[in-house]
């Protein structure tokens, strides 16, 4: 019983780091359209959003780690050292995908624009990073 509840919240979680992201996506369109002195409201929105991300990613690894412990696999697994090296990795980008984009909305040079280019991309990466570690965890490759 207590695997399953922490396979719930380690699933919520992993929703709740990923999901908000596809919010950003309309907020981005809209503010393409949106007049350049309402540009601010939507930055304020999408950091918004990025914070329900980061809140959510907390719950992540400790439920995950949990789980690891109770479902009997080794710490040694290949899978689990090319997730410990992939998160290792990621903690730089993590903690500064979106940091570009926050400080150039807030300098003298800020273009809606090119902010909207930085966010997509950043977007992008973050997703795609998010979609490789539930490939681990679901599929469990061996790697060796």
């Amino acid at each position: 019983m207590l695997y399953k509840l922490l396979l719930f919240a380690h699933v919520v979680s992993a929703v709740a780091a990923t999901g908000p992201l596809f919010a950003i996506f309309p907020l981005l369109s809209r503010m393409k359209k949106a007049p350049e002195a309402e540009a601010l409201s939507y930055v304020n929105a999408l950091q918004g959003v990025l914070r329900a991300v980061a809140h959510g990613g907390h719950y992540v690894v400790p439920t995950g780690l949990m789980l690891i412990h109770f479902s009997g696999w080794s710490w040694g697994s290949s899978w689990l050292i090319v997730t410990y090296i992939a998160m290792t990795a990621s903690l730089y980008f993590m903690a500064s995908a979106f940091k570009p984009a926050r400080n150039f909305a807030k300098s003298a040079d800020f273009s809606k624009y090119t902010y909207i280019h930085m966010v997509k991309v950043a977007t992008w990466k973050y997703t795609a990073l998010m979609c490789f570690f539930i490939w681990l965890m679901t599929s469990k490759p061996n790697f060796w």
